[in-house]
């Protein structure tokens, strides 16, 4: 198999999609060490070994709303990233999540002649199920991270390899479910406000208010901040009277082996805790305008990837004006004192788990990026069980 010096362009347009993206071109360079990959991507990308040319921190908007606002910055860097696709120095084309932009990207590839190998589904099962026809005429490969997507896209006719989630060699289970603190005694909370600052700026003070009602009940509460690289710690402000219980730390997923629940922002971080066993509350919020196009767009009946994986709610949302401090709070306190809903949700959770694996997986999607660019036809490199055919 010829793998030399292959050129890629990968792109990516948050946090998540980052760290997942780093891991693949890891497993490339692994495979075939001399390739090149420049990227729209982050410092987790720039470890990797990517050539970072174009920084993510400059285009992380969120919403309708926002990302009108951002618009020019995003039409401007889509005609470089057009041009770098015609100019011939490409020999595969690899979006990573973030649709609108990346689809868009995709069939302006597939018009010059760069093969696709897209990574990390588009959520058209939730919204924009119309897209999967144009999909099908400009994607070789979809690589998906959720069992129930495979199908989708087997049903559509377009070659797809199940590549398990990549986030499950970084965050350790328990044998057994979780046990709650009670009705008493000390607990651990974390935070998770979201990857973005406009969503930090929504979602932290509601979460620190809840914390300090958290607080009356549980005096022994002690609460983890879990910052995204996207957000400077510089600007959290913490009020005076949760100083002593409050800790700020990069990331946070480390440690949620000694959680007791997350609060977090609804995301990719929601299904990450979910496979520690850690109960959930997630709670979303954004602007009004945002919120009615998305209601009248998305087609299913929950927002949180955990209940969205099971089919039925596991853990609760709290929506817009019902994500305050005191219900987020109520939440929190029921569920920490109910012993037996707690054990219960953490189960569910861990049961999610053991669906998310797949052995290899991205190893198969880092193989089939490289047989791509050799000319193979992308429906000949998946076989009818996801994997890669000799």
């Amino acid at each position: 198999m010829k793998r030399e010096g292959k050129r890629i362009l990968l792109t990516c347009g948050e946090t998540s999609g980052d760290l997942h993206a780093a891991r693949l071109v890891q497993q490339i360079k692994r495979l075939a060490p001399d390739s090149v990959v420049t990227a729209l991507g982050g410092s987790e990308l720039e470890r990797s070994g990517a050539d970072v040319r174009f920084r993510i921190d400059k285009y992380a908007f969120m919403g309708f709303a926002e990302i009108l606002k951002g618009l020019p910055r995003i039409l401007s860097l889509e005609r470089r990233l057009k041009r770098l696709l015609k100019s011939g120095e490409v020999d595969l084309f690899i979006p990573v999540d973030y649709p609108g932009f990346n689809l868009r990207l995709a069939r302006f590839a597939s018009k010059v002649g760069v093969p696709v190998l897209y990574y990390i589904s588009p959520q058209i099962w939730a919204w924009g199920s119309w897209r999967i026809g144009r999909m099908r005429k400009t994607i070789d490969i979809m690589a998906v991270i959720l069992p129930f997507e495979e199908e989708i896209y087997r049903r559509a006719g377009i070659p797809v390899i199940f590549a398990g989630h990549p986030s499950l060699d970084d965050i350790d289970a328990p044998d057994s479910p979780k046990e709650s603190p009670g009705k008493g005694g000390d607990c651990r909370i974390l935070l998770f406000p979201g990857s973005r600052p406009q969503e930090v700026e929504r979602m932290l003070p509601v979460m620190m208010e809840g914390a300090r009602l958290i607080r009356k009940a549980y005096t022994g509460a002690r609460f983890t901040l879990g910052l995204a690289p996207l957000i400077d710690e510089a600007a959290i402000s913490v009020p005076a009277d949760l100083e002593p219980v409050f800790e700020i730390t990069a990331g946070g997923l480390d440690k949620l082996g000694d959680a007791h629940l997350v609060i977090a922002s609804s995301g990719t971080v929601t299904l990450q805790c979910a496979m520690s066993g850690t109960p959930i509350v997630v709670i979303y919020k954004t602007s009004p305008i945002t919120f009615t196009i998305g209601k009248r767009l998305v087609n299913i009946p929950h927002i949180a990837m955990p209940n969205v994986l099971a089919g039925r709610k596991i853990i609760p949302e709290l929506l817009q004006s019902d994500a305050n401090a005191a219900r987020i709070a109520g939440e929190a306190i029921d569920l920490l004192k109910d012993e037996d809903t707690y054990r219960r949700m953490s189960a569910d959770l861990l049961r999610l788990r053991e669906s998310l694996y797949r052995e290899g997986g991205l190893r198969l999607v880092a193989e089939a990026a490289l047989r791509i660019t050799d000319g193979e036809d992308g429906c000949g490199i998946v076989s009818s069980s996801g994997g890669l055919s000799p």
